[in-house]
C-alpha cells in the first residue's frame, strides 16, 4: 500500500497564499459590485456612507493582492466586475461554494430591488458576505505561512467584523 506524501511546506504556503490571494480578490469584487448597485438610488446616509467606505478598503485590497499574485508569477483571477463581465454582460458564474458569494440569482433579484426593500436585501447580504470573508480569513491565518497574506487576513477580520457590527446596527434602526 502507498502512502501518499504531503508536498513540501514551501509548496503547501505557495498553495495557500495563492488561493487566498485569488479566492479573496473574487470575493471582494463581488461586494464591490454589491457596492455599484448603491450606485445612483435614493438611499440612507449611513448606507451610502458605508458603500464609500467598503470601496475605500476593498478596492486597495483587491490592488494589494493582485499584486502580489503578479509578484509571484500567478494568473490573476477574472471577476465580476471585470468588464466582460460587469453588470451580467458576461457569463461568468460566481463561485457560490465560496463562503458569503451571492449566486447571480441573489445579485439579480437585489439589482432589480427597490427602496426599503433594497436597503434591507443590501444589508442582509453583504453582512452574509462580510461573514465569508471572516471564515476565509480566519483559514488564512490558521493555516498560512505567508506574514504579508496572514497580516492582511487579520485586518479583514478585523475591519468586517466592525462593518457587520455597524450594518446589524443600522438594518435594526
Amino acid at each position: 500500500m502507498r502512502t501518499r506524501r504531503r508536498p513540501p511546506r514551501a509548496a503547501r504556503s505557495s498553495t495557500r497564499r495563492r488561493q487566498f490571494a485569488t479566492d479573496m480578490i473574487q470575493h471582494d469584487a463581488q461586494a464591490l459590485a454589491m457596492v455599484d448597485l448603491t450606485l445612483g438610488r435614493q438611499l440612507a446616509p449611513e448606507i451610502e456612507q458605508l458603500a464609500e467606505d467598503l470601496l475605500m478598503a476593498q478596492g486597495p485590497e483587491i490592488e494589494q493582492m493582485t499584486d502580489w499574485l503578479t509578484d509571484w508569477d500567478e494568473p490573476i483571477p477574472e471577476t465580476m466586475r471585470d468588464h466582460a463581465n460587469a453588470h451580467g454582460d458576461g457569463e461568468m458564474e460566481m463561485d457560490s461554494d465560496m463562503p458569503g458569494m451571492m449566486s447571480g440569482q441573489q445579485m439579480a433579484e437585489l439589482e432589480a430591488a427597490k427602496g426599503a426593500e433594497f436597503e434591507r436585501m443590501w444589508f442582509e447580504m453583504m453582512i452574509e458576505h462580510h461573514e465569508g470573508a471572516i471564515e476565509m480569513a480566519q483559514g488564512e491565518q490558521a493555516e498560512g505561512h505567508n506574514v504579508e497574506a496572514i497580516d492582511l487576513a487579520e485586518n479583514i477580520e478585523s475591519a468586517q467584523q466592525d462593518e457587520i457590527s455597524t450594518m446589524e446596527t443600522l438594518l435594526g434602526s
